[in-house]
């Protein structure tokens, strides 16, 4: 070995350690030199290597003749180079650990310190001390992930490395596969020639051998085909392609060193031994590095079958060095490295027809979905589809369907994909209401995707794609549900709770406005009634708003998850515990899921509280903050709040409720109400309160908070934190008038739907904000607007067609699955089917804001998903609510002869509709 010479000036020896000097010097230790004194300049490397030469060349100056140089307490490998005067300016010393000096191998492995280098001119000397560790030369193996069908490529030529192995040609090697019914027992086996494909395993030797190094290498796996599912027993599908057995390579089937069949196409270099194992499959030998060589390879053989299969795994190990001195590893106690197969047989991907892959079917029906297959292949290929592991419906629950050879649909589980054809329709169908049973609260759901258990092992089938399964909810409501069927409730609004829990809050109509909440399962049936007002008091139509939360509080040592809905409403006479403070009040009641409950499982009230001023206050929005559990409530005042300004008109108000405790009570406390205004007659449509800080969300003819005010109507928002907290108002719009419906915070921005006579877009080219711009068209029209929290428009989605006249009106927003879901009513063709008939018709569609769309001029069909506009006259959608992402609830007004009727109408992620 060699290293650079580094100048220095060595001091004298110790006076112990050297006679030499002694027998050189007159008295003592010189440490005084003169300038002429022998001088040794150098530090050697301090590690040495078994089986690699160690050199280094000392400079030396100094003395007043020819100098000589000598070693001390030297390990017997170590020597110099030549130690007769000669004119030079210094001395090698070269050795090779463990096998200069004796070939003493190991024994040569330690530490030497003090070894000294002395040079004298005859009567001066100088000397230069220095270590040795002597450390074993180790092994090791380096691999990237390996691919059927996939050949290594040929590394670069370099001189310290082996020449490398023929890898532009394909091998060949024959086995035998195993034949399964389709229970899975194998009924026999057939042998298979199938080509393979060379990869390589880099073996890497620290430093360069003065000697050949040859190690011996060896492939293992994990598998064990006598490792069965529980249940089952060799010889069975369940063994070799079994759980125990999914991840693991089989050595001889999916991997060899050396093809049966591949010298003539791979030849074997000479630095390769393969050998074979007790099974007669080349799996192991010996890999050699001449002298010099630091990067060797040991060439594999990956088998290109045709049978889908998951990455397999197997491990490739050094076991025994046969020649030089080498090490297994740093420590000399084996070098193991893991390598991985991924499978190339083309995947199934499943998908509804439009592309996504969520959507939901009622029982007793049935729908069309598409199979993709991507990645390549020859012929015809196969794949059965059946529910994953985590899917909650199972065989029975469902049915696949395929279309047989006279064009007629049958149940059958495997689809079949010609050659050249990528994309084959399927069905899945729902058994009828008596043939279908779910005794659970929540609806099934069915997680359809590839049955590689099935698969496992069978050739000509394709594999399942990552995230390929298609998520199938199944519904059980298969009729609308009717909400005032046996009395006159009045439905305002809606939400959704625990296990598929619907909360419809209203009033009964017939019995003095009496606030109600009904609370329903998934298959329409009544759980539980919640008087939320008392039936003596009389109200005014109070329009109750509820929210609903899960949220974890602490139990006594343990997290645990609480249930609640919230309630707020308008009341003007005095309640039982509860007097008016002038107009209407606010009244605003907590409930929570109670398990223990004597009745059962049921809601129980936890708290009331009734705010207000000397005027009318009307709460427009409730809602409960899910880490710390406060309640917010937004509305419309034309009073004056405690320690707040009235600015005229009907001004918003935002509150919050917070939950103290008393004992073993919980009972509520207002934390705060803070009231803004534009002196006109300002609206409140909606809040949040998933931060910490709740928002409220209106519209305004007036400049709100001094705002500046862009045309007939603005929508503005604004958040609070506290009772004296700074407020920043944010007013927003165009030259038209915005008359907003409804709002949200989500998917990182606020959410504005309304109507107006424009159509929007945005204008991006100025240097410091986007800017808005409404371009007038006829009639009313659908919008809705993204905000950052700061107030900057990122996205205009408008339903505005320069070619019909606009008879929209949108009422509710709902956030869902990572979109946006918007309803209302029309009078004109709004979806692309409908009639423009003059007569009201509910409307819903789905948008997705995306990454990059913020204006219809940019992609005019990138957000606009699907627009429904089902044939119900005389009737509007009022609510939205989510259930899993997987149904769009939604709280439907009809008119029926000369009464009115409120239906929860259900739609498919997809939009169709289920009930």
């Amino acid at each position: 070995m060699r290293a650079d010479l580094l100048p220095r000036i060595a001091f004298l020896a110790r006076c112990h350690g050297l006679l030499i000097v002694l027998a050189l010097i007159s008295t003592g230790c010189k440490t005084d030199k003169g300038s002429d004194d022998p001088t040794v300049l150098g530090v050697p490397p301090g590690e040495a290597y078994l089986g690699v030469e160690y050199y280094y060349n000392f400079g030396a100056y100094g003395g007043e003749r020819l100098l000589d140089f000598s070693l001390t307490n030297a390990p017997s490998w170590l020597a110099l180079e030549d130690t007769s005067n000669k004119a030079r300016p210094g001395i090698i010393v070269r050795g090779v650990p463990g096998l200069s000096g004796g070939n003493r191998g190991d024994a040569d492995l330690g530490k030497v310190e003090n070894i000294n280098l002395i040079t004298t001119d005859g009567e001066r000397a100088g000397v230069q001390p220095f270590d040795i560790e002597v450390k074993r030369n180790p092994l090791s193996l380096d691999a990237d992930t390996i691919a059927e069908g996939q050949s290594a490529e040929t590394p670069e030529a370099g001189e310290t490395r082996c020449e490398a192995p023929e890898l532009d040609e394909t091998g060949s090697h024959s086995y035998h596969i195993n034949l399964y019914d389709d229970e899975g027992a194998v009924t026999a086996t057939e042998p298979r020639t199938t080509d393979t494909n060379p990869v390589l395993v880099r073996v890497l030797l620290e430093q360069p051998s003065v000697t050949r190094v040859a190690v011996a290498f060896e492939l293992s796996s994990d598998f064990d085909p006598d490792s069965c599912d529980e249940g089952f027993d060799p010889e069975h599908q369940r063994c070799e392609e079994g759980d125990a057995n999914r991840d693991d390579a089989i050595i001889g089937k999916d991997i060899v060193a050396l093809g049966s069949d591949s010298e003539d196409a791979l030849p074997v270099p000479d630095y390769l031994d393969y050998q074979q194992d007790e099974n007669g499959v080349y799996s192991k030998g010996v890999v050699t590095l001449e002298p010099g060589i630091t990067e060797c390879y040991i060439r594999l053989e990956v088998v290109d079958d045709t049978v889908p299969e998951p990455s397999e795994s197997l491990q490739i190990a050094l076991t025994e060095v046969r020649n030089g001195l080498a090490a297994l590893g740093p420590s000399d106690s084996g070098v193991r490295t893991t390598l991985v197969v991924d499978d190339n047989e083309p995947r199934v991907r499943l998908e509804t027809v439009s592309g996504r892959q969520r959507d939901a079917l009622t029982v007793g029906t049935k729908r069309q979905f598409e199979a993709i297959l991507s990645g390549e292949r020859e012929g015809s290929i196969r794949a059965r589809l059946g529910e994953s592991e985590d899917s909650v419906a199972k065989a029975g629950d469902y049915y696949i369907q395929v279309l047989n050879d006279a064009g007629e649909w049958e149940d059958n589980d495997i689809i079949e994909f010609p050659a050249e054809t990528d994309r084959v329709r399927f069905r899945v169908r729902i058994p009828d209401a008596d043939e279908y049973a779910n005794i659970g609260m929540d609806d099934r759901f069915l997680l359809l995707g590839v049955d590689q258990t099935y698969q496992a092992g069978r050739e000509g089938f394709a594999g399942g794609e990552e995230d390929g399964e298609l998520r199938i909810n199944i519904n059980e409501l298969s009729s609308p549900l009717v909400l005032n069927e046996t009395d006159d409730f009045v439905p305002t609004d809606i939400a959704l709770g625990h296990e598929g829990r619907l909360y419809v809050t209203g009033y009964n109509d017939a019995a003095n406005d009496q606030v109600l909440v009904r609370i329903f399962d998934q298959k329409g049936e009544l759980l539980q009634e919640v008087a939320v007002s008392d039936g003596a008091t009389v109200l005014n139509e109070p329009q109750p708003v509820i929210h609903y939360t899960r949220r974890q509080v602490t139990q006594g040592s343990t997290r645990v998850d609480r249930f609640e809905f919230v309630v707020a409403y308008a009341a003007e006479a005095d309640m039982p515990g509860q007097p008016a403070h002038g107009g209407l009040d606010v009244v605003t009641s907590l409930y929570w899921f109670d398990s223990a409950a004597a009745e059962g499982s049921e809601y129980s009230p936890v708290w009331t509280l009734r705010t207000g001023t000397s005027a009318d206050d009307i709460p427009r929005w409730v809602g409960i903050n899910d880490d710390s559990g406060f309640v917010a409530v937004a509305g419309e005042t034309s009073g004056r709040w405690t320690g707040e300004s009235r600015v005229g008109g009907v001004d918003s108000f935002l509150q919050r409720i917070d939950t103290d405790t008393d004992g073993d009570d919980r009972v509520p406390k207002l934390a705060w109400t803070r009231q803004i205004g534009s002196g006109q007659d300002d609206s409140v449509v909606a809040g949040s309160a998933v931060n910490a800080s709740p928002y409220l969300f209106g519209a305004s003819s007036g400049a709100v908070a001094g705002q500046s005010s862009a045309g007939s109507t603005d929508v503005f928002f604004y958040n609070a934190s506290a009772a004296n907290s700074n407020i920043t108002v944010y007013q927003r719009g165009t030259d038209g008038g915005e008359a907003l419906t409804d709002g949200l915070y989500g998917l990182s921005n606020i959410w504005l739907a309304g109507n107006s006579d424009r159509r929007y877009s945005i204008d991006e080219s100025g240097d410091d904000d986007n800017v808005l711009l409404g371009g007038p068209v006829a009639g009313s029209n659908g919008f809705v607007l993204g905000y950052s929290v700061s107030g900057h428009v990122n996205y205009a989605f408008s339903y505005a067609d320069p070619s019909r006249t606009g008879k929209d009106h949108l009422l509710t927003l709902q956030a869902f699955d990572n979109d946006l879901v918007v309803a209302g009513a029309t009078t004109g063709a709004f979806a692309e089917d409908a009639v423009d008939s003059g007569i009201q018709q509910p409307v819903i569609a789905r948008i997705s804001p995306g990454e990059t769309v913020t204006s219809e001029e940019d992609n005019p069909d990138a957000w606009d998903l699907w627009r429904i506009q089902p044939k119900i006259d005389g009737a509007r959608i009022e609510a939205l609510a989510n259930y899993r992402d997987d149904e769009i609830v939604t709280l439907l007004r009809e008119s029926v002869g000369g009464s009115i009727e409120w239906k929860i109408v259900l739609f498919s992620a997809e939009g169709e509709r289920l009930n």
